[in-house]
């Protein structure tokens, strides 16, 4: 309840300091497992898909930022788990697989890193890891415009996608690139980026 009611109070602050408009919103799947990936530009992108979320979102986030008193006690209130981003993270996947296994949404932002105006963008493998192993769709989300006083931010909800083969097939780590790098396309064109 507590949860519900700071989702609330966050969600007032971001219509009046950034009048939030969500497109397709109906697009978020009410129950079983999703995995949401965000375009990630600013420390303003975690509480603000969080609050407009009809659904509690376990945000994958930076090791690092655990480590911070009072911060990473708040991260892990809220459902944030921790992930080495130098290297494949095998607990960070094993709990993401677990969040998911129990009808949860997990947070992930494909590039694993903001990425600011002149950076390159390139994704990491791991989001469309997580969607083969636990067959749960991808549901990208866009974050549009920027954050400044009164500015305007939408947020966009694709399409979900699955990334399945026949017969269960696993793909192969070239392929789970080209999974991850087709999906951040999709979400930088959702945004108006590309």
């Amino acid at each position: 309840m507590l949860y519900n009611i700071a989702k609330t109070l966050v969600r007032i602050f971001m219509h009046i300091v950034f009048r939030v408009k969500v497109v397709n919103k109906e697009l978020f799947p009410k129950e079983g497992p999703v995995i949401v990936s965000i375009n990630h530009t600013s420390y303003w992108d975690v509480p603000l898909v969080a609050a407009f979320m009809p659904r509690k979102l376990h945000y994958m986030a930076k090791r690092s930022l655990f480590d911070i008193p009072i911060l990473g006690s708040f991260m892990k209130w809220v459902g944030a788990f921790p992930v080495s981003r130098d290297k494949g993270d095998i607990g960070a996947i094993k709990t993401a697989l677990s969040v998911l296994k129990n009808n949860n949404v997990v947070a992930i932002f494909p590039e694993g890193r903001r990425v600011l105006k002149g950076m390159k963008h390139s994704a990491k493998p791991g989001v469309a890891l997580i969607a083969q192993k636990s067959h749960a769709p991808i549901l990208p989300v866009a974050i549009g415009g920027k954050f400044r006083l009164f500015s305007k931010i939408t947020l966009t909800v694709g399409e979900p996608i699955y990334v399945e083969k026949p017969n269960e097939e696993s793909f192969s780590t070239d392929e789970l690139k080209e999974i991850s790098s087709n999906l951040v396309n999709t979400i930088l064109t959702m945004a108006g980026e590309l």
